[in-house]
């Protein structure tokens, strides 16, 4: 994934790599994010490298321990953080749209989520369907364990889908990642949108919400 985002920011004329893993020369006191997608011992070391440099964190590592989530948290009374399961924009409207459909239908649909990855996938279930059954909790959803399914395969990149099973209809949401590209591209953004957020713990919800209010306002 580091290798995905360094060449994803090459193309953009306004983002610098500072420094990559541990290595952090002067010149990175003038860093606006500080980017994860490693491990959980590396999400730790981000949050002490972005909070000696007072620069924002994005953690988009997956699995991650209660410690590091605690470090994370801890961080965000100091600097603007946020804790993503993908970087997908394409997630976080299938998020939206699914959490949106829970508050309409209600009791109405027996809700499944069905989420495919590739064989070297460590987490299962993955943490997007894990967030994405979060969502709709939230949306008054009653969600358990055996209602998300997970498979691995292949080269899978990342395949999510809700489903709603009603008396004469089903309803399916469903995003397909092509390439793990999309997923740098995505971070990028969400760290731009992230810099000039203020102190505390943020979320994709809000960054969507933030595109939305500027797509009606054009």
């Amino acid at each position: 994934m580091g290798k995905a985002i360094q060449h994803a920011a090459s193309k953009v004329a306004s983002i610098s790599i500072v420094c990559v893993m541990n290595h952090i020369p002067e010149s990175a006191e003038k860093t606006d994010v500080v980017v994860d997608f490693s491990s959980d011992d590396g999400a730790r070391r981000a949050v002490e490298i972005a909070t000696k440099l007072n620069a924002a964190l994005l953690v988009g590592t997956t699995g991650l321990s209660e410690k590091s989530v605690l470090a994370i948290q801890n961080a965000s009374q100091k600097i603007s953080t946020i804790k993503i399961s993908n970087s997908s924009l394409g997630i976080a409207i299938l998020t939206r749209l699914a959490s949106i459909a829970t508050t309409i239908l209600g009791s109405q649909a027996s809700i499944t989520i069905h989420e495919t990855h590739h064989t070297r996938k460590k987490d299962s279930p993955s943490g997007t369907a894990i967030t994405l059954a979060d969502a709709l909790r939230e949306s008054g959803a009653t969600i358990s364990n055996t209602n998300i399914h997970s498979i691995r395969e292949g080269e899978v990149v990342g395949d999510h889908r809700v489903t709603f099973e009603m008396e004469n209809e089903i309803l399916s949401l469903e995003h397909r990642a092509l390439s793990r590209d999309l997923f740098a591209v995505g971070a990028l953004r969400i760290a731009d949108w992230l810099r000039h957020q203020p102190t505390g713990m943020h979320t994709a919800e809000e960054w969507l919400s933030d595109l939305l209010l500027k797509a009606n306002k054009s």
